[in-house]
């Protein structure tokens, strides 16, 4: 299953959010004397990455963010994840990000119908935290839920996730400079007919992954560190009107080597975004700024 149509969440004053970075080594302290450079530099990546993503016919509904509260709100495939007729609401690791939604809530069902779709809510006071299509990544054409154990994903809270939506769960560790990989989808993506993944980091279970990607037919291209570091794995494959497209950071498509580059072009289009500012103090890439909209597939 793939879509076309998604859903971001334009920044208001988008920084460096000190709660998530406490166990997400991949952001970067700014200097406090460039806030408003940072600030103004992921506004322009934001608005840019809609305008190419509208010129290859994707669908992009916007939601717009209106105070300072939520730095980052760019990010909401981490805070609800949208299937046919059902829309899964996360609970965060970070305080401030669990005050996204219900501050988004309004101009959301502006989009999504919500008299016409069951609401699965995870949210909780017991900190089981399930933090969306960041901590699972979904095979949506064989049905598998893919989870690296971490703070930002609770196993229990996986294992039920997957029973509720009727997926096979597949969970397993991973680590990066001997931290936790603190989201699954900066290790691991999923397109249609190939999967890319830095399994060299999976500490456990890494068998059962792979093991499950070839039985679901998946070409499997395992990323160098250099890959890896770049976000490669944070792209994200959406329909094209010829060909599917693989959506993929300027930094991450730089970095691909020229074997990868052709495994890809095999099956899908290579669509790079300069996102580099979002990535560089928000730790997560082109991905996570994109919420697929499955609601009415």
């Amino acid at each position: 299953m793939i879509t076309d149509k998604v859903i971001l969440v334009r920044p208001y004053a988008f920084k460096f959010n000190k709660e998530t970075a406490k166990d997400n080594v991949y952001q970067e302290r700014p200097k406090e004397s460039a806030e408003d450079e940072i600030k103004n530099k992921a506004l322009k990546e934001f608005d840019d990455a809609v305008n190419i993503l509208r010129e290859n016919n994707i669908h992009v509904d916007i939601i717009e963010d209106f105070d300072d509260t939520t730095p980052d709100s760019i990010f909401p495939n981490n805070v609800f994840v949208t299937f046919p007729g059902k829309i899964f609401i996360s609970e965060m690791y970070a305080e401030n990000r669990n005050k996204e939604y219900d501050k988004i809530l309004p101009q959301l069902k502006k989009i999504i119908d919500f008299e016409k779709i069951d609401l699965v809510d995870f949210r909780n006071n017991e900190g089981k935290v399930l933090e969306g299509t960041g901590a699972i990544v979904i095979d949506r054409w064989n049905d598998i839920a893919y989870a690296s154990l971490s703070k930002r994903c609770d196993k229990d809270e996986f294992l039920k996730f997957a029973k509720t939506f009727n997926l096979k769960p597949v969970y397993f560790m991973s680590k990066d400079k001997n931290i936790d990989i603190y989201h699954t989808n900066v290790l691991m993506m999923i397109a249609e007919k190939f999967a890319i993944i830095a399994d060299d980091l999976i500490i456990e279970n890494r068998e059962d992954v792979i093991k499950s990607l070839q039985e679901s037919g998946k070409e499997i291209i395992s990323l160098s560190e250099d890959e890896f570091n770049n976000f490669v794995a944070n792209s994200i494959e959406l329909k094209g009107q010829d060909k599917n497209i693989l959506v993929i950071s300027k930094a991450a498509y730089d970095s691909l080597t020229d074997e990868h580059k052709k495994t890809i072009e095999k099956y899908d289009e290579l669509l790079p975004i300069d996102v580099g500012t979002i990535a560089k103090y928000g730790g997560g890439s082109i991905r996570c700024m994109i919420a697929e909209n499955f609601t009415e597939a």
